[in-house]
């Protein structure tokens, strides 16, 4: 009720009355700043009702991934007997960024839709929901490193500390990047074609097989990895991997190719919904 209330006294003032006027827009940096408290609120109502009336709570976003961890433990581990050492970690490293984006892509389809009533209503950056989707899995994201930090207590040998630590920061943005870019894609597709949410299915489970999750990169035949290399996921999964497993800075090769894909993503989703929102309340 708070959340809703505090919600409501944000967006009086931007109420605009029928016809919807067009939403002014500015640099994107400029409106993250000048109206960020909108943003707050946004990314404060996602996070809440992702947990709203379950059980257990915020404890899902570790209870998932380790049930993950957990089978494909088995699995590769005692069952094909991969040799991957500290393959729990090894995994953990890949699943948590996949999900990331995974749930991200999921919800952000569906955020114009979700929040009809404030695109019809109220003028302010529609661009703010897909961001506000991306900031509040970033949320759950860290929530579900503590798995990772509990792994590493229990296998303090598999972690090699070194200066190449600091390269999580940028691997992490390039990460968001890569989310956010998805994000305004599918959120602007979603409103007009509403099977899209259908295709984000299919797309994920390919990306999932696609993406180094419980094999490492290095076993891909070199004209399969030409073409991996595509995936961003590849790039910040193996990235991940070498700077807490092995204490390496990350591949070259592997994060540019992921920055420029991801940057490509990123400019093409934006201007995708860009020149899309402005249509949003005729189809909702």
């Amino acid at each position: 009720m708070r959340a809703a209330g505090r919600t409501a006294r944000l967006m009086s003032g931007l109420v605009v009355p029928p016809p919807l006027a067009k939403v002014k827009r500015g640099p994107m940096l400029l409106e993250l700043l000048s109206k960020r408290d909108i943003l707050s609120t946004l990314v404060e109502k996602d996070f809440k009702s992702r947990y709203k009336a379950k059980a257990l709570g915020r404890l899902w976003s570790i209870a998932d991934p380790m049930m993950t961890v957990i089978i494909f433990t088995i699995v590769f581990e005692y069952i094909l007997k991969v040799g991957q050492p500290y393959f729990p970690i090894f995994l953990l490293l890949a699943v948590t960024p996949h999900r990331f984006f995974s749930n991200s892509m999921n919800a952000a389809a569906s955020s114009v839709w979700d929040n009809a009533s404030l695109v019809k209503r109220v003028a302010f950056p529609r661009a703010f929901l897909p961001i506000a989707t991306v900031l509040s899995h970033a949320r759950h994201f860290f929530i579900e490193l503590t798995l990772v930090i509990l792994l590493f207590i229990l296998f303090p040998k598999a972690l090699v500390p070194s200066w190449n630590i600091l390269y999580l920061v940028p691997l992490f943005l390039l990460l968001v990047l890569y989310c956010l870019g998805a994000s305004f894609l599918v959120s602007a597709l979603n409103v007009r074609y509403r099977d899209t949410s259908y295709i984000i299915n299919s797309l994920l489970l390919i990306l999932y097989w696609l993406s180094p999750i419980f094999y490492s990169f290095s076993i891909v035949p070199p004209d399969a990895a030409r073409f991996m290399m595509l995936n961003p996921m590849v790039g910040i999964a193996e990235g991940f991997r070498a700077v807490l497993l092995a204490g390496k800075a990350p591949d070259f090769t592997l994060t540019l190719a992921s920055l420029c894909v991801a940057s490509l993503l990123f400019v093409v989703g934006l201007t995708t919904f860009r020149r899309s929102e402005h249509d949003f309340a005729d189809y909702l």
